[in-house]
């Protein structure tokens, strides 16, 4: 049987969209509060470091996908490590935790939006959505594109519209770093799910128009997200 060809068909601005959407988690809405709750506003110091930390595990990444341009990704990349049972299973895996992130934050956005709902509400709206996702990815990298980059344009763009009015209030006089350094790096654990995601634009190696440009792509995308995020985080702190 002859193995069938991705089609490459994605281009540099839609690619470097697609990373950052990808990275950028939705925890970045929430996750400046529950890092200020730990350590006050010493936690911009736990988001430098995070960033930090951040921008050097994207080289790593970047790395992977330059030796091994194909898309598994990170199944290719344990497959190479460990064998083909170990990457099947960390593929496998994968999968399941996609599909429990998706499950969980559409649980918790059902809790914003309708407070009274039920547990039976969240489920099916879980669920409900993890067919749509699924079915939009099976349907081919056209479509999942259109979405990824919507998603991935107002994302941003949300974040954005909180900052620029932000800066101006900002009162420097709320920045006394007076945290302990266990609580600073206690913040740093809690506000890691920002950045995670790198993984996920590896999948698209082999349906790029420009292979090249995805381990500069992923790099870039990092620092982006850490720079909109430490703005974020300054402007929250500072108002």
């Amino acid at each position: 049987m002859t193995k069938q060809k991705l089609q490459k068909s994605i281009g540099n601005k839609t690619l470097m969209f697609l990373a950052i959407n990808a990275i950028l988690g939705t925890g970045i809405f929430f996750l400046p509060a529950a890092g200020a709750s730990i350590a006050g506003a010493s936690s911009m110091i736990s988001w430098i470091i995070m960033a930090l930390v951040a921008i050097g595990i994207s080289l790593y990444f970047a790395e992977l996908v330059g030796m091994f341009p194909k898309s598994g990704g990170v199944y290719e990349y344990v497959k190479q490590a460990f064998g083909h049972f170990a990457g099947f299973i960390f593929g496998w895996t994968a999968w399941i935790i996609a599909n429990l992130t998706i499950a969980m934050l559409v649980a918790g956005s059902i809790l914003y939006i309708m407070p009274g709902a039920g547990m039976e509400i969240s489920i099916a709206f879980a669920l409900f959505f993890i067919l749509i996702f699924n079915a939009i990815s099976y349907a081919g990298i056209s479509l999942s594109t259109k979405f990824l980059l919507v998603f991935g344009i107002l994302t941003v763009a949300t974040i954005a519209i909180l900052i620029m009015p932000g800066v101006a209030a900002v009162d420097l006089s709320n920045f006394i770093f007076l945290a302990p350094l266990p609580s600073i790096f206690l913040a740093v654990y809690m506000i890691s799910e920002t950045f995670f995601g790198w993984e996920t634009v590896t999948y698209l190696s082999e349906e790029v128009k420009n292979p090249k440009i995805l381990p500069k792509t992923i790099v870039v995308a990092t620092i982006f997200i850490a720079i909109l995020s430490l703005l974020l985080v300054f402007v929250s702190i500072g108002i």
